[in-house]
């Protein structure tokens, strides 16, 4: 049974998400990293990782300290060797990030920039790719937190197979609850987080790889603590970093992924937030707002609103009246102006949702605001359904 969260306010964005009392009384005790029972939680929650992502027996799961910027940098100097060639994809805020680490890293590599609203096209990247012949990889976010937005990773992985280009992917918002098999899609490289989907404390980012690709690239990095080849022969032989671990976020993630097992896995973590988006939206389009994205494009991560066309309309005010009522709503990093995002994954139920909805509805009374659906644009009736 998840814990809901009571005694504290529900955040209700895409990241750090909400966790339950189960995993936050895991980290309560200071532990060494070299202590058997750590050594012993670090390997089991590699091996879930690696089961999840269905890597057993090529793959590896290499943890990381920090946030999954961290993991997603490493994955870039460690898997592009000095020869090699990046495609990076970006429709949102996360692939943004993605371009201006490889600028900043003096990273080969070739940009395909498409709409926020949709996902791309086939044809989009085939074009970028035959303009570029040079490409060795292919980048892209899963689901872009910015939006919503689902991006089609299977369509990408076939192109990829097609043309002999090796797949890297940012799966920080959807692994855990949208289904990712990595030895069907080929994915080289997939970087997640202790937190999102997996409902662990943030603090400590993971890499899921091939292990016969990572051998093949000792020396690429460039770099001591991003150096994903190195961490790998550290914690593989010895069970501990090589620096000093984030050891209550290692246990609040071994918690999380016992939860998450005991819940029944990535399908039943994704029957929950399919749950919590219907009540959202469903709730919210009531009210009258309406959805940044259409629903068959949409994943159950994160809802996109477009902001009411209201002179009484003010974010900041909405942010202190919904944290006066325990919820926790920003803006964040947004792929269109003029929206804001509620998020539906962490320690939350469909009760969660209506709750904040009825918050929300009370804060904007408050506030006076009439209007809730963007001028000229009109609000949809249909009822909410879930997205696929």
């Amino acid at each position: 049974m998840l814990n809901d969260i009571s005694q504290s306010s529900r955040l209700l964005i895409p990241g750090p998400v909400s966790i339950s009392d189960t995993v936050r009384q895991f980290m309560l005790e200071d532990h060494s990293a070299g202590e058997p029972g750590m050594i012993a939680a670090l390997r089991e929650a590699r091996n879930y990782l690696v089961e999840l992502g269905n890597a057993r027996g090529w793959g590896t799961a290499i943890p990381l300290p920090g946030s999954a910027t961290y993991a997603n940098e490493a994955v870039i100097r460690t898997f592009i060797p000095r020869e090699g060639k990046l495609l990076v994809h970006t429709n949102g805020a996360y692939g943004d990030w993605l371009v201006t680490m490889c600028r900043r890293m003096d990273t080969p590599h070739v940009v395909i920039s498409t709409p926020p609203t949709r996902p791309p096209l086939a044809s989009e990247f085939c074009e970028a790719l035959a303009f570029n012949s040079d490409i060795t990889h292919v980048m892209m976010v899963h689901v872009e937190t910015s939006s919503g937005l689902a991006n089609p990773i299977g369509m990408v992985a076939d192109l990829c197979d097609a043309q002999g280009k090796e797949l890297l992917v940012d799966a920080v918002a959807s692994f855990g609850a949208l289904p990712i098999d990595m030895k069907e899609l080929g994915i080289q490289a997939l970087v997640i987080s202790s937190n999102k989907c997996i409902e662990g404390p943030p603090g400590l980012a993971w890499v899921i790889c091939d292990r016969a690709a990572l051998e093949r690239c000792a020396g690429n990095a460039k770099s001591l603590s991003l150096d994903l080849w190195d961490q790998h022969q550290t914690v593989d032989g010895t069970g501990c970093f090589r620096f000093t671990p984030p050891t209550h976020a290692i246990r609040g993630a071994y918690a999380a992924l016992q939860t998450h097992r005991e819940e029944g896995g990535s399908a039943a973590r994704l029957r929950r937030y399919h749950a919590n988006w219907r009540r959202l939206v469903g709730d919210m389009r009531k009210l009258g707002f309406e959805t940044l994205l259409a629903d068959e494009h949409a994943a159950p991560i994160v809802a996109t609103f477009y902001e009411p066309d209201d002179e009484h309309y003010d974010f900041g005010r909405m942010y202190h009246g919904m944290a006066a009522r325990g919820f926790i709503v920003v803006p964040g990093r947004l792929a269109v102006p003029g929206t804001f995002r509620i998020g539906c994954m962490g320690a939350l139920t469909e009760q969660s949702m209506s709750s904040a909805v009825r918050a929300l509805r009370e804060v904007l009374a408050d506030m006076k605001v009439r209007r809730f659906a963007p001028r000229g644009r009109g609000c949809r009736s249909e009822s909410a359904m879930a997205p696929m």
